[in-house]
C-alpha cells in the first residue's frame, strides 16, 4: 500500500513537525481596511483547529481589532498559538490589554509576546522597545489588581518573550542539526 500524500500545506507541515504560522488582524495599506473579512477571522481559526488537531497553528497579530476572539480560540483548541508579532506597534494599549486578558484566560505555554513580518528591519528596535514596555505594564497591573504574584509574574516573563518560541519551532533541535553541518 502506498503512503498517503499530503495534499494539505498544514499536513505537510505536521508531517515535518513545523508550526503553520497564518495572518489574522489587521491588514496593512493605505487607504485599505476590510474589516468584514477580519471579522471571521477567529472563526476560522477554531474551524482550521478542530479541521487538523495534530497541526500547531501559530495566528499572528492577534486578530486585532477583534482580539478576545482568539483568546477564546487558544483556550479552547490545544493547537492554537498566538503571535502578537505586530500588534504592539498597531495599537500597544489594545496589545497590553490582550496579553493581560490572555493570561488570566488561555494557557501561557501558547503565547509568542514579540514578533514581525515587516521587510525592512530597522523597525525593530523600536518596536521591541514599546513591547517590552507593554509586557512590564501588563504584567505590572494583573500583579498590583491581585491575579498574579510578583514571583509568577517575573517567572512567567522568560517562558512568554523566549521559551515559549524555542520549544513551539524546536529550536534546540535545529541547533544540535547545525551543529553537526559541515559548512565548507
Amino acid at each position: 500500500m502506498r503512503p498517503r500524500i499530503p495534499v494539505n500545506g498544514y499536513e505537510k507541515a505536521t508531517a515535518h513537525k513545523l508550526p503553520v504560522k497564518l495572518h489574522t488582524g489587521y491588514y496593512a495599506g493605505e487607504g485599505y481596511m476590510p474589516l468584514g473579512r477580519l471579522l471571521h477571522n477567529a472563526g476560522s481559526a477554531t474551524d482550521l483547529c478542530r479541521a487538523a488537531p495534530q497541526t500547531r497553528f501559530v495566528f499572528m497579530h492577534i486578530c486585532y481589532p477583534y482580539y478576545e476572539e482568539l483568546i477564546a480560540a487558544a483556550k479552547q483548541y490545544a493547537n492554537a498559538y498566538v503571535d502578537m508579532c505586530w500588534s504592539w506597534i498597531i495599537n500597544p494599549v489594545a496589545a497590553k490589554d490582550f496579553l493581560k486578558k490572555y493570561l488570566v484566560t488561555a494557557p501561557a505555554n501558547k503565547i509568542l509576546t514579540f514578533g514581525g513580518d515587516y521587510i525592512p528591519v530597522e523597525p525593530v528596535l523600536g518596536h521591541a522597545t514599546i513591547a517590552r514596555q507593554g509586557i512590564a505594564l501588563a504584567l505590572a497591573e494583573l500583579v498590583d489588581e491581585g491575579w498574579l504574584s510578583t514571583v509568577d509574574a517575573l517567572a512567567l516573563t522568560d517562558p512568554i518573550m523566549h521559551a515559549n518560541a524555542r520549544r513551539l519551532f524546536n529550536l534546540a533541535e535545529k541547533s544540535r542539526v547545525l551543529a553537526n553541518v559541515r559548512w565548507t
